[in-house]
């Protein structure tokens, strides 16, 4: 893969054959999706800004994408970009560049989705948003941005969200750019006609309870999202480097270990519920059997240093994997 096709969205020729004949356009995308299942298999990263101080020594060439994390979207259309400091940005992307790592901007989040209701309802706000994002993207020579709406309610906000991931395709296309979505497990709110605009379905298998992220619960959101029908080659599962107690407490992978230091086969120390080696090992190998489009993390400040690195397990669990 040279570096321009690895920086380039999926589905972007698809999309733009769209309006000069179905046939064709169905041709190209049934070829896209035979080049996601034959693509390497993904190693997504979200890195919040709050981190930022982890970037001169985060490991870049371990992931194909980073995401930063996170910017919001106003009423009117316009971007609150308050948490992104630019300098932070580009000394990200000047790593992750250098090693041929993709990185895109997230739009959204818990306790930051409050804006897309009013946006999205609005034609005019819509195209204002879709207009301001990809300036954006472009502006900071990032590969594309990942939609992280946290969560539409209702059939009014459902379909208002279907404009907005369509129409940001369709400005993405012609400068080559990466849409992708960060869903729930448990969601339904992607139509199928959404789907084909869509490059990649970052699953957040994760906080679902006591335990909150078993191998079982995994499995029930990724079928969750196969039966909508995506295509396994757009599903990306998301693997968790912190735990939660039963009283919704969270804490990294880092400080379990350093407090508690629990075996490699355990789920669970000091009453913290979490992702063992054995477990992100079996998650990612399941990834990869199923051909999967690969794994997503949430997040990279998480992570314990050295040879007790989930991240460094997850690779070494590709590399083990017979070549796609």
């Amino acid at each position: 893969m040279t570096p321009s096709q690895a920086f380039a969205g999926q589905n972007h020729w698809g999309i733009i054959l769209q309006v000069t004949g179905l046939r064709l356009a169905l041709l190209v995308l049934f070829a896209g999706l035979f080049d996601l299942q034959a693509a390497k298999p993904v190693v997504v990263g979200y890195l919040p800004h709050y981190r930022s101080g982890i970037i001169d020594k985060l490991p870049v060439e371990q992931f194909t994408d980073i995401i930063y994390f996170s910017i919001s979207p106003k009423a009117d259309g316009s971007l609150n970009t308050a948490s992104v400091r630019p300098a932070m940005l580009k000394k990200l992307t000047q790593r992750a560049h250098a090693k041929n790592t993709r990185v895109h901007i997230c739009v959204g989040g818990w306790n930051l989705s409050g804006g897309f209701a009013p946006m999205t309802a609005n034609a005019w706000a819509r195209g204002e948003f879709v207009r301001n994002l990809t300036v954006f993207v472009r502006t900071h020579k990032l590969q594309g941005a990942d939609i992280d709406w946290e969560h539409p309610k209702g059939e009014t906000e459902i379909a208002n969200y279907q404009k907005l991931l369509i129409e940001l395709k369709r400005a993405f296309v012609p400068h080559r750019l990466w849409l992708t979505a960060a869903v729930a497990g448990w969601g339904r709110h992607i139509k199928p006609s959404t789907i084909p605009f869509i490059d990649r379905f970052h699953v957040m298998a994760y906080d679902q309870g006591t335990p909150h992220a078993p191998f079982d619960g995994a499995l029930k959101d990724l079928r969750n999202w196969e039966t909508q029908k995506v295509p396994k080659a757009k599903l990306v599962l998301g693997l968790p480097f912190y735990g939660r107690n039963a009283q919704g407490t969270a804490a990294t992978y880092a400080e379990i270990l350093q407090r508690h230091r629990p075996k490699p086969s355990a789920d669970l120390a000091g009453g913290f519920h979490f992702n063992g080696p054995a477990t992100i090992r079996r998650k990612t190998a399941y990834a990869l059997q199923q051909q999967l489009a690969g794994v997503m993390i949430w997040e990279l400040g998480q992570d314990a240093p050295g040879n007790l690195s989930l991240l460094r397990l997850v690779n070494q669990t590709i590399a083990a994997q017979p070549k796609r």
